[in-house]
């Protein structure tokens, strides 16, 4: 191995048609052989062959991806995606760098150390900061600016993931997350379903609070069925919350935290007296002992292998709740393809990221459980299980916000989880961690903002 296809970790080659199964060679270290048909070819055909013009060599696409430590249908998923690309586009061929989600970082610091490019880097949205000030990618505008095929107009806010104001990728994953009901339990408990509260127009938290009260079953101290799961515990969730309320986590410039409105400090304290005055958190959605779960799209993939394989309950689903300001407050968090700084072959590289995007990479995309909410507005949600409702996919993707991001955002993670605890505990009031969390956050957006 010599060169640049020396630190390839895995080569993907094509041979015939592509389908589910078009990844026909796969070898270590970034060489591969494919062998000849049994039986020697006339000597006449090998000199006419010989005489032939040969086809142009194609391309390489190098990208740092994200296959190891995940599940079988991710996996094959991804190397199907990188197989029909290849098979769409002969003018490239694919050469993968495998990685864990939790080593990409640093396997791209340590490449960019080595003087070593890739075209293509799994982009997780919260990753956007250190690549931008390490000088790991590159921004897309300019492709994107002469690209006869897209436009940014093409994308929802939420699917492009900028870095101060500037686009780096696009997003072939939109994640939020829709309320999962046991539908059940609802029947029994002679209550209107989640979906049938959102068709009136009446989905509301207060309806949540209602539902899950009279679904959560307790025997003594402990819930045996819970009425609900929700996560206000993680920042990312957070604005789900505080903007059903009327609140934000900071002002449009990110110049100044607003945890300190009575908006914000109403949104918090609704989520704490269901943990703590209500009681109606607990159970498990998988094993059939909760009414309601705040999961995303992904989650499909275990309620088809632990629900429906058991026919433990009919799955329901609706979009987010409103709050008291009327808002469903959907938050959408994207992950994408970013282009490397210092890339070889950024028109390639274009072309793969373009691809994860588009109505051809989707059918993949949607067997990992995602791609039921599409970056590009003009795709439309694809679902595989009865029980999914593309129209609230719909709704919630054009009503999505991308997830507000400190460049402290660890430590952002860190402190507000020990806070809630606290809040959640009794040692210390909603007030309290409210202004509390109102002076760290204002403090890490002095040292450093926001990403967006």
């Amino acid at each position: 191995m010599q060169g640049e296809r020396s630190r390839m970790t895995r080569r993907f080659l094509l041979k015939g048609a592509v389908g589910g199964a078009g990844l026909l060679a796969l070898a270590a270290c970034g060489t591969a052989t494919v062998m000849p048909e049994a039986g020697e070819a006339p000597a006449e055909e090998e000199s006419k062959a010989e005489e032939a013009p040969q086809a142009m060599e194609p391309t390489v696409v190098s990208a740092l991806m994200v296959l190891q430590g995940q599940n079988e249908t991710w996996i094959n998923s991804w190397n199907t995606i990188f197989a029909n690309f290849e098979a769409a586009n002969p003018e490239y061929t694919m050469e993968i760098t495998d990685s864990t989600f939790g080593e990409v970082t640093t396997k791209a610091g340590a490449a960019l150390a080595a003087g070593i490019s890739f075209d293509d880097i799994y982009g997780y949205f919260g990753w956007l900061g250190p690549f931008v000030d390490g000088g790991i990618i590159q921004p897309v505008t300019p492709l994107l600016a002469k690209d006869t095929e897209v436009t940014v107009d093409d994308f929802y806010e939420s699917g492009i993931l900028k870095y101060k104001g500037v686009a780096y990728g696009l997003a072939w994953l939109l994640t939020a997350h829709p309320i999962w009901s046991n539908n059940d339990k609802f029947v029994e408990a002679g209550l209107k379903t989640p979906a049938e509260l959102e068709a009136e127009g009446n989905w509301t938290w207060e309806a949540v609070l209602e539902a899950a009260t009279r679904l959560t079953v307790r025997e003594g101290d402990e819930i045996t069925f819970g009425g609900l799961r929700i996560y206000p515990t993680h920042t990312s969730y957070l604005p789900y919350y505080a903007w059903a309320w009327g609140a934000d986590l900071w002002n449009e410039g990110c110049t100044q935290a607003t945890f300190n409105t009575p908006e914000f400090a109403d949104a918090v304290q609704f989520c704490v007296d269901l943990f703590a005055k209500h009681k109606v958190i607990g159970g498990n959605f998988l094993e059939g002992t909760q009414g309601m779960f705040e999961r995303a799209t992904g989650g499909v993939r275990q309620f088809e292998e632990r629900i429906t394989a058991n026919d433990l309950f009919e799955i329901g689903m609706a979009g987010r709740p409103k709050g008291p300001n009327g808002d469903s407050a959907t938050v959408m968090t994207p992950i994408g393809i970013f282009i490397g700084e210092g890339a070889k072959n950024p028109e390639g590289g274009w072309a793969f990221l373009k691809y994860t995007v588009s109505a051809d990479a989707l059918p993949e995309v949607a067997a990992t459980g995602q791609g039921r909410f599409t970056a590009n507005k003009h795709l439309e949600p694809l679902t595989l299980f009865p029980y999914e409702d593309p129209e609230v996919y719909k709704r919630m993707a054009a009503e999505g916000r991308p997830v507000p991001q400190l460049l402290k955002q660890g430590d952002f993670n860190t402190e507000w989880r020990a806070t809630w605890d606290a809040m959640v505990e009794g040692s210390l009031t909603v007030a309290e961690g409210m202004a509390k969390t109102q002076e760290q956050v204002q403090g890490w957006i002095n040292e450093g903002g926001c990403l967006r």
